[in-house]
């Protein structure tokens, strides 16, 4: 609401300016060409200027209005130059094209999706993820990561830029005309590499590893077969 006060009031305040621009070019070539449209008739004290000098009254009701509006717009124009401009908040999701129509995925979502598919990686042993909305029609991704110890960083930039990129994706669809940039930080070395730990499912089957005997053993069935 408050932003739309601002519009119109500065397309009042350009309104007005035109306005009284105009209206003063339009003064200063009437006063030029007959001076005695806008002032007094100077008579023989004008011709002996060449006749064309211009004397105004300034004590009637007309000079009193020309003087209060400049002195207003005066005033305004300098209240529209010195003000608080208010930033607009930047948007906290990208937006997504769905045959459905656009879908908002927030932020804070994006970056967590991205930081996982990076710390997927088996070299990839620390990474911090930021996503910028704050320009329209951009989006840009920075990721600071590091690398295991004995690992090449400039392959593990590689697959994480990739992994990056797929997951992105995945996940959002840009509108048209939207820029998707994304900016990888190397701050180092960490950690010793190693396979990510990943839940192995149970064995096929119901069949149990063989531990020894089971005791009590059936009667029928011995050692040496039955006699």
């Amino acid at each position: 609401m408050a932003a739309t006060r601002q519009r119109v009031a500065g397309r009042l305040l350009l309104v007005a300016n035109l306005v009284a621009a105009n209206a003063a070019a339009a003064l200063a070539v009437v006063g030029f060409l007959r001076p005695g449209f806008v002032g007094f008739d100077t008579g023989p004290v004008g011709n002996a200027f060449g006749g064309r000098v211009l004397v105004a009254p300034l004590t009637t009701w007309q000079a009193w209005l020309v003087f209060l509006g400049g002195g207003v717009l005066l005033v305004c124009n300098f209240a529209w130059l010195v003000r608080r401009r208010e930033r607009p908040q930047p948007a906290d999701w990208v937006v997504s094209d769905t045959p459905s129509g656009p879908v908002r995925i927030a932020r804070e979502a994006l970056e967590g999706g991205l930081r996982q598919a990076g710390e997927a990686l088996p070299e990839i042993t620390r990474l911090r993820v930021e996503v910028d909305t704050r320009t329209q029609k951009r989006v840009h991704v920075t990721a600071w990561f590091q690398c295991a110890e004995g690992a090449s960083n400039l392959p593990a930039s590689q697959r994480l830029r990739q992994a990056m990129v797929e997951r992105f994706g995945a996940m959002v669809r840009p509108a048209d005309g939207t820029r998707v940039e994304f900016d990888l930080e190397f701050q180092g070395f960490a950690g010793k590499l190693g396979k990510k730990s990943v839940d192995l499912p149970p064995p096929p089957g119901d069949e149990q590893p063989f531990t020894g005997p089971r005791y009590p053993i059936d009667d029928e069935s011995t050692l040496g077969g039955s006699r």
